[in-house]
């Protein structure tokens, strides 16, 4: 049992360590080029979307890149930024990667989720209207009775 746990444990922890693999960035020595290569271990060409959050003197600025990636690349430059004339980065703050695996099924929107929602916005009015009639209806039998006694 603790076997079981410990290889649990481990997958759990190699999960964000292969996700960060995917993608990487590289601050060149002279600290003004930013270089973001990525790593694709699928089969299938994927789409990428990089957004790294630089350091720079006065602030940051954010690198983004967005380009297919070959089935089984390693190492492929998605891009390479310059730092504007005069300034330089002094360190890679952070990143947001997207990188899905491409044979996995596509996300739902909502649109897919609630096409066959019983409480979806195209048939609420006739459920309104309905209830509507059938509220007189059990009034109006309610004064009928008032009026027989």
């Amino acid at each position: 049992m603790n076997r079981w746990f410990g290889a649990v444990a481990i997958l759990f922890a190699a999960g964000p360590a292969f996700a960060a693999d995917v993608a990487t960035c590289t601050l060149s020595a002279d600290k003004k080029t930013v270089t973001v290569t990525a790593n694709n271990p699928y089969a299938q060409v994927m789409a990428c979307e990089v957004n790294r959050n630089m350091a720079i003197p006065d602030g940051f600025a954010t690198v983004v890149c967005v380009k297919p990636v070959p089935a089984g690349a390693k190492d492929f430059v998605m891009c390479t930024h310059v730092a504007a004339e005069g300034h330089s980065y002094t360190r890679v703050k952070d990143a947001d990667l997207n990188c899905p695996d491409p044979s996995a099924p596509p996300a739902a929107t909502k649109a897919d989720t609630t096409k066959d929602d019983v409480d979806s916005d195209d048939d609420d009015d006739a459920k309104a209207n309905e209830m509507t009639k059938q509220m007189l209806k059990q009034g109006q039998e309610f004064l009928d009775r008032q009026k027989q006694k």
